[in-house]
């Protein structure tokens, strides 16, 4: 069996120059958001993102950086044929992980 690590190797798995650009600025607007609505618990937001590859990578860079990741997918239902669905975004609950919350209290006493 292929390794991951092996099957990010592949072609089909690398990012499109627009792909970077979208995971970077989806990073910005999550990050524009924790720094204006952050509670002891996380924050909550909503992103019109699609793309599963840009998700993929911008929860990768999130859970680097000490986070929880939830992602909900927004399902818009057509108006006339209820069987018709659209993904339209995603919702996000993006809390810090256990050992971030460990480190803060470490930072705290120091």
């Amino acid at each position: 069996m292929i390794t991951a690590v092996e099957a990010l190797q592949l072609p089909s798995a690398q990012l499109t120059d627009e792909e970077k650009a979208a995971a970077d600025g989806l990073e910005l607007l999550i990050e524009e958001h924790v720094r204006k609505g952050m509670g002891r618990n996380g924050v909550d937001l909503q992103v019109g993102m699609t793309n599963p590859k840009v998700i993929a990578e911008v929860n990768q860079r999130l859970k680097r950086a000490g986070w929880a990741t939830q992602w909900s997918p927004i399902i818009e239902r057509h108006k006339l044929n209820a069987a018709l669905q659209n993904l339209t975004g995603f919702g996000l609950n993006l809390f810090p992980t256990d050992e971030s919350y460990k480190e803060h209290e470490r930072k705290q006493l120091s």
